[in-house]
């Protein structure tokens, strides 16, 4: 069976510890190198020694992908998207995602981009019209949403274990990664919203359905970083339903659905992030709880097999397309909601654990 090639724009960490994993178990894709930046592709404001600085240290990490897993250094990201790869997989900062996958699009590629999409809706917009023009398919890393974990929940609710849907709680969030991380730099697409945020948001919509509408929601900055470091949300549907959302990188860890019902009550204590070797918990609260025990499962392989359904079947990439931009316009409506009650609350300082 022939074999798609991928190559990835940047030596990130996401892309060593659990794309590279995942993708050496795909029976659809190759893996066919990692590009690093030259200075002049890196579109940031920096000395020149400083980005010489960071190219070595870009290079350095690549050689770290080769040893763990072959495939070539790419010497540019031009070099990779000009090569005869077959799609590309950007796990950038956010505010260069629009930039590189424009620009893979343009070279015919298909593109897995990591969450968020783009920083905002006009510039999703763009991307989705050029993928739609070119027949590209176009696919966003909320990897979650393929863990096994979402079936059996739908089951239970399809099952009426739970009786009638009345409320769901969900919350991500983790402590301060320290001031270097791209999440507390503004320039870079930072902020709880676009990062942290963006998992709960996508996982209400999906159990809310496509009337999910955001109502309410709130900001809150940090000064020091003028980025937002955690905030909330609440979501509801053309029949009443709510969700209420929770996110921060400022916070202690959190990573939780909870649907509570007339009836009962699911909970599950880590619904984003699972790692494949982790046998996830779902339990359900009735009179009598019951645990159910989800055997070890590779949510970022069932996003990489669908990013490749999207490249194969039209049906299923304008479904993806169209799942895209509600996610894109969610995180616009909480911006704009956030705007026109004053703009974002200012927090108390961050904390670093010190």
């Amino acid at each position: 069976m022939h074999k798609l090639r991928i190559g990835i724009l940047g030596p990130s960490e996401i892309a060593l510890r659990r794309f590279l994993p995942a993708l050496k178990k795909s029976a659809h894709f190759e893996y066919a190198g990692v590009a690093v930046a030259k200075p002049d592709e890196r579109n940031q404001s920096c000395h020149d020694h400083e980005l010489k600085a960071m190219f070595r240290k870009s290079m350095a990490k690549a050689e770290d992908f080769i040893s763990k897993y072959e495939g070539a250094i790419f010497t540019g990201y031009g070099q990779l998207l000009s090569s005869s790869i077959d799609a590309i997989y950007i796990p950038l900062p956010p505010a260069l995602h629009f930039i590189w996958a424009k620009k893979a699009l343009e070279y015919g590629k298909h593109v897995l981009l990591e969450k968020p999409f783009t920083t905002n809706l006009a510039d999703t917009k763009k991307l989705l019209k050029i993928a739609k023009q070119k027949r590209l398919a176009v696919h966003e890393n909320y990897a979650f949403c393929y863990h096994e974990q979402i079936g059996k929940i739908r089951q239970l609710i399809k099952d009426r274990e739970i009786g009638e849907v009345r409320q769901i709680r969900t919350a991500f969030g983790f402590p301060y990664r320290g001031a270097a991380d791209f999440r507390y730099d503004r320039e870079l697409g930072g902020g709880a919203l676009l990062d942290s945020g963006g998992y709960p948001i996508k996982l209400s919509t999906l159990f809310l359905g496509k009337t999910a509408q955001i109502m309410t929601a709130a900001l809150h900055t940090a000064k020091e970083h003028n980025v937002d470091v955690f905030g909330s949300a609440t979501l509801e549907n053309d029949v009443g339903i709510t969700a209420q959302v929770s996110f921060g990188m400022d916070n202690s860890y959190k990573c939780e659905l909870e649907i509570w019902g007339s009836e009962g009550c699911i909970y599950a204590p880590r619904i984003f992030t699972a790692p494949a070797d982790l046998t996830a918990t779902v339990v359900l609260n009735k009179q009598e709880g019951k645990v159910y025990e989800i055997a070890k499962n590779d949510q970022f392989l069932g996003s990489i097999d669908h990013f490749y359904h999207c490249i194969l079947d039209t049906a299923v990439r304008l479904k993806t397309y169209g799942e895209i931009e509600t996610q894109s316009r969610q995180i616009d409506d909480i911006l704009n909601l956030t705007k026109k009650a004053g703009g974002n609350y200012e927090s108390s300082k961050i904390h670093t654990g010190c």
